[in-house]
């Protein structure tokens, strides 16, 4: 049985990967602009415990907030994450981005005689690319732009929409994670295929993420689609070609198994009542559900009248 079913899978991908700092510093150096990855002392690069987002904004962001050596600075600088997985672009990102970035000067804002500086990051996944300037100035009426005493802000975007798959920078585990979840938020099934057929290329190369990318792809995709990346995976010589099924599927047998002793229509029924009520308590949400047992919610509430739960 799996270890853990994913409830915001897009978050916890996202943390898995890139919280590991090779991973993250590769990404970064792959993307940032010049000169600043040659600035940069990305073997210095540290993660630190703390999340600055906003609580009603947990299920469309994730963040990770690094330390990190730069030339010429005497005391190391910020790195500030913010992954966006939203429906559609934000013109207010510059504000709520500033706002994060006060809440970590600001332990600080007492105890020191200057703050250290901030590099912000948003990297962005969704079905359409982001339009919206970067600048917090663009948030006033354009004839204050100009005035001396609006403030001047700006963070580095990373769109991944519409990236082409073979463009993906970073190393092996965070290429992955990008391209699933690009595959996720793409519309486009040739995209989709590319992405997918690229990812399973690279986990044949072997990764150390693999368990946490099987488990988002499984989470995020069709079944027809898990099966095409198995069969990729198999193309590419890779052995976690027959690895992948859904651990709904994984629960689901295993309620089954415990159910045959007492009749098979039964058994099977109170099998699914309970597989189901298992990744309810995960917290998992019921498109997923239904993605993987055809079960919506009012066909479960009815199949559950049916089957009675086991005897303790």
């Amino acid at each position: 049985m799996p270890d853990e079913l994913l409830h915001q899978p897009h978050d916890k991908i996202f943390r898995s990967v890139f919280s590991d700092p090779a991973e993250a510093a590769a990404l970064l150096r792959a993307v940032l602009p010049a000169p600043l990855p040659d600035r940069i002392h990305w073997n210095t690069l540290s993660l630190l415990p703390d999340s600055f987002i906003d609580d009603t904004l947990r299920a469309t962001e994730s963040d990770l907030l690094f330390e990190v050596r730069h030339e010429g600075v005497r005391e190391p600088i910020h790195v500030y994450v913010l992954l966006e997985h939203q429906s559609s672009p934000d013109r207010w990102m510059p504000f709520r981005l500033l706002k994060y970035c006060f809440r970590i000067w600001d332990p600080h804002a007492n105890g020191s005689n200057l703050l250290r500086p901030i590099l912000p990051v948003v990297f962005y996944l969704g079905p359409r690319r982001w339009n919206y300037p970067t600048e917090f100035v663009h948030l006033f009426p354009e004839e204050c732009r100009e005035l001396a005493w609006t403030p001047r802000f700006d963070y580095l975007l990373l769109d991944r929409t519409g990236v082409e798959p073979d463009q993906v920078g970073g190393d092996i585990g965070g290429r992955i994670a990008q391209l699933l979840m690009m595959a996720a938020f793409t519309r486009n099934m040739r995209d989709i295929k590319e992405a997918l057929n690229l990812a399973a290329s690279l986990v044949a190369a072997g990764t150390s993420h693999w368990p946490q990318l099987r488990t988002y792809l499984l989470a995020t995709q069709y079944q027809e689609q898990v099966q095409a990346f198995a069969e990729a995976l198999q193309r590419h010589g890779s052995r976690q070609g027959g690895e992948i099924m859904s651990y709904a599927q994984q629960l689901l047998e295993e309620g089954l198994a415990k159910g045959r002793n007492e009749g098979l229509a039964e058994g099977e029924r109170r099998a699914k009542v309970e597989m189901i009520e298992g990744l309810l308590k995960t917290g998992m949400t019921w498109d997923v559900i239904q993605r993987a047992t055809g079960l919506d919610e009012s066909q479960f509430l009815s199949l559950k009248q049916q089957a009675p739960p086991y005897d303790k």
